[in-house]
């Protein structure tokens, strides 16, 4: 492992921040560099998971059957797409999307935190099913009920990898 630490001007505030760069061999996905910048003055900050391997494009599809599948490390990267079908929830890259590294309990937390922010901002219909979201993320999160996390990558630079 090799780490890199420098300094560059925020986009935000135009103080300096602090850029790490931490090269790393990680088994079954090859050598990949993950960054993290923070602004001490502003709070702005990034985090990515570059992969510096092209190994051709994926689709992994990992059933999470009980509470010890949710452990199984996730890693994104900016161009996967994720889908957990039996809760009706994708993430999709775009340009502004981030890579990651977590576990299956990580990633419906993200989920959760979507749905708990739309349940706010929302009324009627649409609270509604924010609301059931939020329940079925939940579920999921306890182990209540068996589902799938598909993630595809164009890239394939993504994987789910079984503790």
């Amino acid at each position: 492992m090799e780490e890199i630490k420098y300094n560059v001007l925020c986009a935000c505030c135009g103080y300096s921040l602090e850029v790490k760069e931490i090269y790393i061999e990680i088994p079954k996905f090859g050598r990949t560099v993950i960054i993290s910048m923070l602004c001490a003055n502003c709070g702005y900050r990034v985090n990515d998971v570059v992969p510096l391997e092209y190994k051709g494009a994926s689709k992994i599809e990992y059933k999470v059957k009980g509470l010890r599948d949710l452990s199984a490390k996730v890693i994104r990267s900016k161009s996967a797409r994720i889908v957990i079908p039996e809760l009706g929830l994708e993430l999709t890259p775009g340009p502004r999307a981030e890579g990651f590294i977590t576990n299956v309990e990580g990633v419906l937390d993200r989920f959760l935190c979507i749905a708990e922010y739309l349940y706010e901002i929302s009324s009627g219909v649409a609270k509604r099913r924010a609301k059931n979201a939020i329940d079925k993320i939940k579920q999921a999160m306890n182990g209540e009920f068996e589902f799938t996390i598909i993630m595809e990558d164009e890239l394939g630079n993504s994987a789910i990898i079984k503790d």
